[in-house]
């Protein structure tokens, strides 16, 4: 039995290294920058609320879903990002909450576009729930019968430019490789998972295609090493500045389709649904994905928020 858990947990690392997701996973990351790179922190030219549920693969038990609380916004004059990120993501039989700071120096230009440099400080708990598992043999003395956890503290940076038609952005999360030691009793010692790092580059650009319909394309490429390269690119209209209709192709893995309505002029309201296309689609009804946004702005200010909305 204990040969039967060490390798069910096992798969369930390797299908996060294998999608290059031992990071968290977002198919609007377009929306979500944030969670990718700390120098986005203080961006918007308010205060920006933004909440993110999404569930993996229904139809899997116990496949992965995540919650996801973000906020950030400017001070000292706008150059001085702060950022902070709430998470829960769980697993199987495994959960992680991410608690992570971001803190980014914001260089404006007078086109109104910027550059801005980050760093990142996060800590993460990370637990392996063996009392929710059905096990065959009860009495196996090298399965743990409540929980095991750990503590994973760690460092990240980042670097973004933006202006009024395109964006770049190059980040590490998590600079440093932690040793996640659960001190599980196995044949060989103890089952460490390693939390490695993950590089990602993002971009995009948007343009008019009329005066009530604009285009936009973004992409998202995400590295691990030992893995192969994770590539997400997005095809999205928005129509009358306030509806957004997009698809997002993940290279060998899923094709996603996306809507974002601007409710009122602060409030945003997102959803996506992703299409398994590869070996997956045989055991599983799709992954889905909501969000909701606002900005803290004053009624004065709308208009300058339409960029910012859907880029």
């Amino acid at each position: 039995m204990k040969k039967y858990l060490i390798l069910s947990l096992c798969v369930c690392l390797l299908s996060f290294n294998s999608q290059g997701q031992q990071d968290l996973q977002y198919t609007q990351f377009m929306f979500n920058k944030l969670n990718f790179n700390p120098a986005y922190a203080g961006s918007k030219s308010s205060f920006y609320l933004s909440a993110i549920y999404r569930k993996q693969w229904i139809g899997i038990n116990r496949a992965p879903q995540t919650v996801t609380l973000n906020g950030h916004g400017a001070v000292l004059e706008n150059r001085l990002g702060l950022g902070l990120s709430l998470t829960y993501d769980e697993i199987g039989f495994s959960n992680r909450v991410s608690i992570e700071s971001s803190y980014a120096y914001i260089i404006r230009f007078k086109n109104k576009s910027f550059f801005s440099l980050g760093l990142r400080g996060s800590i993460y708990y990370s637990q392996i729930r063996w009392d929710q598992a059905d096990l065959i043999d009860n009495f196996d003395v090298a399965i743990p019968q409540s929980m095991t956890s750990t503590i994973l503290p760690n460092f990240g940076a980042g670097a973004y430019y933006e202006t009024k038609s395109f964006y770049v952005g190059l980040s590490v999360p998590h600079i440093f490789v932690n040793e996640g030691d659960f001190e599980i009793p196995a044949s060989n010692g103890t089952v460490e998972p390693d939390f490695t790092q993950h590089y990602y580059l993002m971009g995009g650009f948007t343009f008019d295609l009329s005066e009530k319909v604009q285009i936009q394309q973004n992409f998202l490429l995400k590295y691990v090493v030992n893995a192969p390269m994770a590539i997400d690119i997005n095809l999205s209209f928005v129509f009358l500045r306030r509806i957004l209709f997009g698809v997002t192709y993940r290279v060998g893995s899923s094709i996603s389709a996306i809507v974002q309505i601007q409710a009122t002029p602060q409030l945003g309201i997102a959803a996506a649904y992703d299409y398994s296309t590869n070996a997956l689609k045989e055991h599983n009804s799709g992954t889905i994905e909501a969000m909701l946004s606002y900005w803290f702005v004053k009624n004065k200010n709308i208009d300058e928020l339409y960029n910012e909305r859907f880029f």
